[in-house]
């Protein structure tokens, strides 16, 4: 295939940003900012909303987090495969072949 090229060195870069940032989010800890408990209305229905409010932001942040891992997983073995196939076709050129040069 032609009209592309590959950097492996961004590649990597990439997968180690979205390592950063899944790092991050597990750092902020979003929903441990959300209060628990009854906000001093026991029954309220601000209370129950707080407590679905928590949920969602508990669940949301561990969707983003496995999705983030997963890519920069993905990336990361991008890079490998990548890096993989160019030593492999450099030692492809780089081997003589016995036997007379044909030309074309």
């Amino acid at each position: 295939m032609t009209g592309y090229r590959v950097v492996v060195g961004k590649i990597r870069g990439a997968s180690q940003a979205a390592g950063r940032v899944v790092e991050g989010l597990r750092g902020a800890g979003c929903p441990a900012a959300v209060p628990t408990g009854d906000l001093g209305m026991p029954g309220s229905r601000a209370a129950l909303a707080m407590a679905r409010v928590k949920h969602v932001l508990v669940s949301r942040q561990a969707g983003f987090e496995a999705r983030l891992d997963t890519h920069a997983g993905n990336m990361a073995k991008a890079a490998d495969l990548y890096s993989a196939q160019d030593a492999t076709a450099a030692a492809d050129i780089t081997v003589p072949v016995p036997g007379p040069v044909k030309a074309g």
